[in-house]
């Protein structure tokens, strides 16, 4: 059916516009005579709350797209940025929204989308659990290396921002990102006899064990080899050492060789295969490429609600798909019968039984592989479940692996997701397999961005949760 519009827009027309919304990239959404209107980000804004002047670009069947020309009214939530790389850099564009608005902003969107995307009237969300102090939660920091520059993407570009400090990463991050700097301006330098040759670096990924204080460098380099290495090992080691009072040490360094954007191999080059941290009482150790929740404090609050949704008394089978290092499937396994896991990272399942065995856990085992292949199988094996956890990628799960989980008998579903878009569009399709939508809870692991954690409840439609 063609959407109908008050009034035809016109392409060079000004109007005020108040934003009540905002898109994936930033954008203010509001609407103009029924149409929705993009207004494209830039420079400070526009923001959740923000009245502005806005002029039209583009016209579509469903929605125009228009250019900021000025803030007529700010919005009550309007904040300074505290970084000077605020306008440049791709990772927080809510700097200039107090963080009690980015909360409100998150709960708005989460409820849109379950009624829009999922078909859920009026659902049940119990609100956004935002954090103390929305600063230095990020355990793991990601920087691009370009022209001599040390940071993240400018939005949208591949242009990279030198960010000397970034408020909302660990203080190793920022002291690793300082040493592979001073190497890169060795650039042409002989050292021990041999050549610095940088200029291969593309970038360099540091998790820190907030828990332990323990630190993994790995860096990523177009090529097999990186000439020098030892040296820039020992930067790193001499810059996180140097943070302060012992609390850091470099105890893991990984480097992942390969060209473009397809990495070879990724293997040790000094230290140990693992760091552990300690998160709520439990020990949990990582590899380079294994999945760990970037957020530890808000961590536990997201495994606590896990394991509420999760409702066992003891004796239950828990499937945990996409299980990564094993973190929430042990986190329940002492309130449970038997845990099964499923993980397509090979070390990532060599972590996870590391886990249990560190954690005293013998009623969990995993299985490598992906999810939406793995658990057809078990079903055809006759493999039941009482609960299934789902974590998956930002892209969903396939319809399979859905269908999967109702025919392992799984009475309630726990769905945990970091893109409530696709978890919105999951839950529709376990509708047709005869579940039902029970409430959501939203964790803000995410300050300062438009992504926030959902776990989601569902039960099947026979059964009535206490």
């Amino acid at each position: 059916m063609e959407a109908t519009f008050e009034k035809p827009m016109i392409r060079g027309e000004q109007f005020e516009l108040e934003i009540t919304d905002m898109g994936t990239d930033g954008q203010g959404v509001g609407k103009k005579d029924g149409m929705a209107v993009f207004v494209a980000r830039e420079g400070n804004g526009p923001i959740f709350g923000d009245t502005v002047l806005a002029e039209t670009v583009e016209i579509k069947k469903r929605f125009a797209k228009a250019r900021l020309i000025e803030t007529v009214r700010p919005s009550v939530f309007r904040c300074a940025p505290f970084c000077r790389c605020s306008e440049e850099c791709g990772g927080c564009m809510l700097q200039n929204m107090a963080y009690e608005g980015q909360l409100a902003l998150k709960e708005k969107q989460a409820r849109d989308k379950y009624a829009r995307i999922a078909g859920i009237d009026s659902p049940d969300v119990k609100g956004i659990a935002g954090m103390d102090s929305p600063y230095r939660f990020r355990n793991k920091s990601k920087m691009a290396i370009g022209n001599g520059n040390v940071g993240f993407f400018s939005a949208r570009s591949h242009k990279v921002v030198d960010c000397a400090t970034c408020k909302i990463s660990a203080k190793p991050a920022e002291a690793v990102a300082a040493a592979v700097r001073e190497f890169i301006g060795m650039r042409g330098a002989v050292v021990g006899g041999r050549l610095i040759e940088p200029g291969i670096l593309r970038n360099v990924t540091v998790r820190t064990a907030f828990g332990t204080g323990e630190v993994m460098a790995v860096v990523a380099v177009n090529g097999n080899e990186l000439p020098r290495c030892e040296l820039l090992i020992q930067m790193m080691d001499e810059a996180v050492h140097a943070i302060g009072e012992g609390r850091y040490s470099l105890e893991s360094v990984a480097l992942q060789t390969g060209f473009g954007n397809v990495p070879e191999k990724c293997e040790i080059i000094a230290g140990r295969r693992t760091i552990a941290d300690v998160v709520g009482g439990m020990k949990f150790e990582m590899s380079p490429q294994s999945f760990y929740q970037v957020n530890p404090a808000q961590a536990v609050r997201l495994y606590g609600k896990v394991s509420d949704y999760a409702g066992l008394a003891g004796g239950e089978t828990v499937l945990d798909a996409y299980c990564g290092v094993g973190t929430i499937g042990l986190w329940c396994a002492s309130r449970a019968g038997m845990v099964l896991g499923i993980e397509s990272n090979k070390g990532a399942v060599l972590d996870a039984n590391r886990n249990a065995v560190v954690n005293g856990i013998v009623n969990a085992q995993y299985i490598c592989g992906q999810a939406e292949k793995e658990l057809p199988k078990l079903a055809e094996k006759g493999f039941s479940a009482d609960v299934a956890i789902l974590d998956p990628p930002r892209a969903g799960c396939e319809r399979e692996l859905l269908e999967s989980v109702s025919r392992v008998g799984a009475k309630r579903i726990v769905y945990v997701s970091c893109d409530i878009a696709t978890q919105a569009r999951d839950i529709k399709t376990l509708k047709e397999f005869g579940y039902e939508f029970v409430e959501a809870s939203l964790i803000d692991m995410f300050p300062w961005s438009l992504n926030t954690e959902s776990v989601a409840l569902l039960s099947a439609a026979d059964v009535a949760l206490k």
